[in-house]
């Protein structure tokens, strides 16, 4: 959905893409923070999934409800009030107002993108990957036709630009949460774990061990998210076009991390229900299944951009310094694929372990402390030559392989000496108490 956006805002103009692009610097945030706090429900169910408490399942489940209705709309709320930052910056004032509008639009389905990542990922622990599939394809399906309605303006509709993105994406949310919880609650494969006791009450000790391990998950996707988006922010003084160029290798980037981040969601999955039975051999069987199928997509991608990066940049636009300034770009990009795929998966694999402490503290020294000011200083050459975009993606790199060495540090380690985490050790503790 978003390649589809920029394709579609591109079409509409420069401006409409840039607008996009800097309306998605605050929407993706959110988006990953609601995203990261729901997937906490992933290695939780897997654990008692694999140790057959289906009582336990079923009551997480109800709780991670009610935490994630309260955060959908918090996060709503603050969505909201974040276009007063454009009065900050010295920016294009149509493109801000493009980017206005998109971010008011997708911010009223952010409770239903809460409910919705949260039904997708408890459905995904249960190894039921169909829900995804089809949801996803009702998505692309949905919004090609929608965009070019609510962008150009069809059917009496007036033609909204860039902002029609963010309708559209406000309308799909809202329609797929609605399908996706209708279809955990009467599906057999993913609603057949049966109990006797009620669940749905409110239970303190599952609101902590959730909140315990999705917040810190939550917390992280949104320093990474942020982290990236802030590069369109940096960005906004230079005009559309550097704006635009790094938004199509962005967002070809982000195309393609969709492949490790769903290998990633397996490896948390697959180590999550090895982990609930502690079994260290397993899950190690299972790391190197996921890794080498990570290595082997990596090499089909990385080949792909770098040998047909115009063609692909020239599928979102036709401005030729747009085009220019992408192809050098997405050469940077093809540097920073490896070390991405690789700490992608190794985050899954340590969700796996509940060990999101660890992926907090990267989060917050790679991205914040190492990556921003490294971009920030390149791309505005504070002691050196201004690079611009190019500064940007330098500091994507340094801060994404300082991830991959952290986390690929610590899997060593767990395993190596054969470690549980203490949100682990906890979770079993208490569980079994209860």
């Amino acid at each position: 959905m978003g390649t589809v956006d920029t394709l579609m805002s591109g079409m509409a103009g420069t401006v409409d893409l840039s607008g996009v692009a800097l309306g998605c610097s605050f929407y993706w945030p959110a988006f990953m923070f609601l995203a990261g706090l729901a997937y906490g429900i992933a290695p939780t169910t897997s654990h008692f999934f694999a140790r057959k408490d289906y009582y336990q399942m079923h009551l997480c489940r109800f709780n991670a409800v009610i935490i994630m209705l309260v955060a959908g709309l918090l996060v709503t709320f603050l969505l909201a009030l974040s276009p007063l930052l454009f009065t900050l910056i010295n920016t294009d004032e149509k493109m801000t107002h493009v980017a206005t509008g998109y971010i008011y639009a997708v911010s009223v389905s952010l409770t239903c993108t809460a409910i919705f990542n949260l039904y997708i990922a408890y459905a995904q622990s249960l190894s039921v990957t169909q829900p995804s599939l089809v949801v996803g394809l009702i998505q692309i399906i949905l919004d090609i036709p929608l965009n070019y309605i609510f962008i150009f303006g069809k059917f009496g509709i007036p033609a909204l630009g860039g902002i029609g993105c963010g309708v559209t994406s406000c309308l799909i949310n809202i329609i797929c949460c609605i399908g996706l919880v209708i279809y955990v609650h009467k599906k057999h494969a993913v609603n057949k774990y049966k109990v006797l006791k009620p669940t749905r009450k409110l239970n303190y000790v599952c609101m902590r061990q959730y909140l315990k391990l999705s917040l810190p998950l939550g917390l992280s996707r949104t320093m990474e998210v942020a982290f990236f988006s802030l590069g369109a922010l940096i960005l906004s003084p230079f005009g559309p076009i550097v704006v635009a160029s790094h938004s199509i290798t962005l967002n070809v980037s982000g195309l393609i991390f969709t492949i490790p981040l769903c290998l990633s969601m397996t490896a948390t999955i697959r180590t999550a229900y090895a982990m609930g039975h502690r079994n260290f051999d397993q899950a190690l069987a299972s790391l190197k299944a996921v890794t080498i199928i990570n290595i082997v997509f990596f090499l089909i991608y990385f080949n792909l951009v770098l040998f047909l990066r115009i063609p692909i940049a020239s599928l979102y636009t036709a401005d030729p310094l747009v085009l220019e300034l992408a192809k050098g770009l997405m050469l940077l990009n093809c540097i920073y694929m490896l070390p991405d795929c690789i700490q992608c998966v190794f985050s899954g694999v340590l969700q796996g372990f509940k060990d999101s402490k660890t992926i907090f503290v990267s989060s917050l020294v790679t991205y914040w402390l190492v990556g921003l000011p490294t971009a920030y200083i390149l791309s505005w050459g504070v002691f050196f030559k201004r690079l611009e975009g190019y500064g940007i993606w330098l500091g994507f790199i340094a801060a994404i392989l300082g991830a991959a060495i952290i986390y690929g540090c610590r899997i060593y380690y767990l395993f190596r000496y054969r470690k549980l985490p203490p949100l682990l050790l906890q979770s079993f503790h208490e569980n079994n108490t209860q």
